[in-house]
This record gives C-alpha cells, structure tokens and sequence, in this order.
C-alpha cells in the first residue's frame, strides 16, 4: 500500500519528497489503526484497489501493443481479486469505467479485454463454490445473509454523503490533521487540473502537481485521483441494500470501510502537505532549504517520531495471544474441551500443536438450551468461550426480529456457577470476551452473589425495576470505592432488562489506582423485546482502588426495562494452568 502511494505521489508530482510523504502517510494513516493487525478484508480493499489503478492506467498508457495487453489482463486480475476479497470491492468497476469513458475513450476496447479476463477468473471461481456447495453464485448469497445488519437501517438522503465526515475526523489524534491536508490537497489538485478556479497567475508553483513536455500527464492523472476518490467515497456512502422503509445503506458508518481509500487519500494528504510548505517556503526561503540536506533529514525525523507518537494503534503488542497460549500449555494432552467452533478456530491459531492434543466438543452454536449440548458439556473437563462469537448469529437474529420468545440461555451460561468454576479471562482490545472454565471441584468455594440491594453496590444500582429512556440520557459518571475484597476477583456481571434495541446501551468501567488506568472496559449487553439475561465477565484489577462507570443509551432507543441485576465474585483458582518461559 505504501508502495503504491509512493508510485502515484511520484507519477503525479515528479518529486521525491512528495513520493515518500504519501509512502508514510499510508503506513501511518488512522483508517489502518483498527485493521493492521488483525485479519480483516478492509485493508486489502485499499491495497487491491490501489493496485487495480495502477495496472488500468498503465493499460491505457501503454505505447506498445504487447504492454497494453499484459496490463489489461493484470487490471482484469486485480479486479477480480479485489471483488473476491470482499463484495464490495466491485464498486471499483465504476470508477475505472467512468475514468476510461470520460479520459480514454479511445481505448476503451482494452478495459473490455480486461472485463474479459475478469469474467473467465470469475467463472472458475463460481465452478470452485458450485463443486463445494452446489451453488455458482455462492459468495453473492453468503453476502445477503448480511443484509439488515446494524448500522444499515434507513438514512435520510441528505446525510448519505456526509455521514462518514465524522469518522474521518476522530478516534485518533492526527486524524484531524490528516483531514486537514487531505482537503487542501484535494483543492489543490481540482484547482492545477483546472476544475476549480482558484489559481492566480504567479502562484501555479503553489500546486505540486508536475508538469511534463506534454503538459497533459499529471493533470490527467491529478483529475483520475479526483475521480477515484470521489466515486469510491460516494459507493461506500450511498450504494443501498434495500428500500425498506426508506434508503438503506449498503454499509453501516464504521471507520473502518473507508479503508478502500487509503491510497487516493494518502496521495492528497501528501500534496497537502507539500502545499502548505511551499505556501511557507515561497521564492528563495524554499531554494535555501532545498540546499540543506542536514535541515531536510531533521525535518523528516521530526515528522516521523510525530506519526509515531500521535497514532492510536499499538505496536508489538500481542494482546491475549501469549496467555492464552499459556493457559493451554498447562493443560494435559487429551483434555476434553467444550466450545464452539470460532473460539476452537483461535486455539489453533494461538498454539496449534497443543490445540491437535486436545478432544473438542464444537456444536455450531453452544448459546440457547439445548439438551445435546448440555449432554457434550457435562463430559468434558474444560468450557470455553468467545463471548462476542458466542453471541454473533442470535445477536444477528434479533436484530432482524427473528426470535419472537423468550431466550432460553443454556445451564453453562444462565447459572455457569453451579457447575463450572472461572480458571482463565482474557480481554480483547477494551472488551472482556475470552472466558475459560473447569468443572467445578467439592473443594472450590462458591461465588459470593450481590445483588442491586446489596451495600457494596448501593451508590451504583438505582432501586428495581427501573426504566431508562431518552429523556434520562446518558448516565453521568459514578465513581465507585471498591471494598478490599473486590480486588483482584472474577466478576460476571448479570443484567435482566428489555428493550427494542438489541444494543440499547454501554457500560463502561474504568478502573484506576489513584490516576493511573488499570483498566479499561467497555460492555455491550445484547437484549430483546422479552425480558432475557445478557451477561459479562471481567477481571478486578488487584491494584485498582476506584472506578469510573459511565453508560450512554444508543439514540434509537425509546425505553429501557431493568428488571434485574446480580454481580458474583470468584477468586482466580490458584491451580490454574501455568507454563513457564513462554
């Protein structure tokens, strides 16, 4: 990706300097901070699509025939990659169409060809789904199961262009600043090429867009960046997956799916900058500093420790991976291990050899009561879970409505203390997710339970039932003694309540020693129209003295029902599975 914006930079602008800005804007850019370290398909959009660009222009500038039909077929290659790394890496067919309509009409032939090579690759990719599925549409099918997911219900018209605005601009300490050169690049690039008239005579240096002996090569592309910046944007935004009940976006307004940007988007942020400081550096100024190489490095290192230190995104930071790696080295070979199949997925991606001694019970759903799954549990010696996962297909389906009674949770979740004990949590990011259990010993204590009632929690739980709604508002925050003998426990938190909105509300706790964060948490809990349970799990911080609660209610939401509420303690077992040395 950084390869790619350092070729448009270079291509656009004939300078190096500007190559190796829009090379660091990308590798540091704040769209890439949820998605660089974990496998998601956003950020290969961004780099596909880069790469789509480049072999269509490299198609229709091509002076050879021979060049001309090797790129064609590499744009018709990238393309269906990109449109098999994710559905919506189609929307770059559009942009390339228009670009070639508009600015090569002549050789329009040649993206035909490239369509060609896409379709063949896609026919062969549709035999592949049909000999293991029998189906050749497979993966447009797979992607309606998708289809009123959260954050895609119906938008006023108006805010369709402008509702990722806000995301550009948060999240991240540089994002404003990224923003900020990203649009001076845009208008510097749209007033070279000549679509906005904002170039007064002298000042045409202002602008680093190259000129060539032609005239025509930098503009044209300065225009195609233009073009693919803003179709691409307007896809994201726009493109609707049904009309019910009004506009309904394709998808929801996650940072994250602009990722499909990166590219474009680094190159305008380094023409932004390059703007700026010569907007600064004007006439001889600029002259000096281009005769001081010693100046320039400062400079750069400076710009460089300023990404570093600004981004919000961890570095060589392995999260829950080496514990959890560890818990499972403790455990003997031919454990019995009961679970579903995505948390069974990340042991094999934690430590494998160790995962292949295991004995795995993984039912394809393990939430609801189920007399088999019950039957599977009691047999086994361990009980995992991945509580977002475990979650993911009834928090589907209760958001399309589609449970109309009452969940039934599973003994192991509804009243998890009876029979399993809490040897092991893991937290992802700020949500505590990964739980590890044991069948409970006659010698292990039981939980303590509190309830609303409780003392410990009085200045925390108003007085039950209670209703919640959008004239309370969010909650103000509640600082929170903890007594002596809540730290360093397991806590399950257990929330009975109702609402229309499956995500009606969060909960975050931060956890402090005097000032210093301990602990961040932030809880999502999943309800329905019936009053059902949703609970949580989390780890005390031992040195933690206070805590910050917040809850803020999402705006959709008319009322909230809170019929009940329990916390129950457990102390960590101390003979739980350790490993040294890892």
């Amino acid at each position: 990706g950084a390869l790619l914006s350092f070729t448009f930079a270079r291509k656009l602008t004939h300078s190096l300097a500007a190559a190796w800005i829009a090379a660091l804007a990308f590798l540091f850019h704040p769209l890439l901070d949820t998605v660089c370290y974990r496998p998601m398909p956003d950020l290969s959009e961004g780099v596909w699509g880069g790469a789509v660009m480049l072999a269509w222009w490299s198609t229709m500038r091509a002076q050879s025939r021979a060049r001309t039909i090797f790129f064609a077929a590499l744009t018709g290659t990238t393309i269906f990659i990109l449109e098999s790394n994710r559905i919506t890496g189609s929307f770059m067919v559009p942009v390339v169409v228009l670009a070639t309509a508009i600015y090569f009409r002549h050789r329009f032939r040649w993206l035909l060809a490239a369509g060609a090579v896409c379709l063949s690759l896609y026919v062969v990719e549709a035999f592949f789904y049909h000999q293991l599925f029998g189906d050749w549409l497979h993966d447009l099918h797979a992607n309606m199961g998708n289809k009123g997911a959260k954050g895609t219900s119906a938008i006023a018209l108006w805010q369709l262009p402008v509702r990722f605005f806000v995301v550009l601009w948060k999240d991240n300490p540089i994002a404003p600043f990224y923003s900020a050169f990203a649009i001076i690049g845009i208008i510097g690039a749209a007033a070279r090429a000549r679509l906005l008239k904002l170039t007064k005579p002298g000042h045409e240096n202002l602008l680093p867009i190259a000129s060539n002996e032609s005239g025509t090569e930098p503009q044209l592309l300065g225009k195609i960046l233009l073009l693919w910046l803003g179709v691409l944007y307007l896809e994201y935004s726009g493109v609707p997956q049904s009309f019910e009940g009004g506009w309904n976006p394709l998808i929801r307004d996650a940072v994250r799916f602009l990722c499909g940007l990166l590219v474009p988007l680094s190159v305008f942020t380094a023409l932004g900058v390059v703007t700026l400081f010569r907007a600064c550096t004007n006439g001889p100024r600029l002259r000096r500093f281009n005769q001081q190489p010693a100046l320039q490095a400062a400079l750069a290192l400076v710009a460089l420790v300023a990404l570093i230190a600004g981004t919000s995104r961890d570095y060589f930071d392995l999260g829950y991976a080496l514990k959890m790696r560890q818990y499972m080295a403790g455990l003997p070979a031919q454990t019995k291990v009961f679970t579903h199949p995505e948390m069974r997925a990340i042991a094999f991606l934690i430590n494998t050899q160790k995962a292949e001694s295991f004995q795995w019970q993984t039912p394809n759903t393990i939430l609801l009561a189920n007399k088999t799954n019950e039957t599977a549990a009691a047999n086994c010696d361990e009980f995992w879970y991945a509580h977002k996962l475990a979650w993911l297909t009834t928090r589907k389906l209760l958001e399309k409505k589609k449970i109309p009674a009452k969940l039934q949770l599973a003994s192991y979740f509804e009243e998890p203390q009876k029979d399993w004990l809490m040897t092991r949590l893991l937290t992802r990011d700020n949500t505590p997710d990964l739980v590890f259990q044991r069948h409970r010993k006659p010698s292990d204590p039981a939980p303590r339970i509190f309830t609303a009632a409780a003392p410990e929690l009085a200045t925390l739980i108003p007085p039950l039932p209670a209703q919640w709604t959008q004239a309370t508002g969010d909650l103000n925050q509640i600082f929170w003694k903890i007594p002596e003998y809540f730290r360093g426990q397991y806590a399950r938190i257990e929330i009975q309540a109702t609402s229309e909105q499956v995500e009606a509300f969060t909960l975050k706790l931060r956890f402090l020693k005097g000032s210093r964060v301990r602990a961040d948490y932030l809880l999502k809990p999943y309800l329905q129209h019936l009053p059902s349970k949703s609970f949580f799990v989390f780890e005390i911080p031992a040195d933690a003295d206070q805590c910050i609660i917040q809850a803020r209610i999402a705006k959709a939401v008319k009322v909230i029902k809170i019929e009940d509420f329990r916390l129950l303690l457990q102390a960590p077992p101390t003979d739980a599975p350790q490993a040294a040395g890892l």
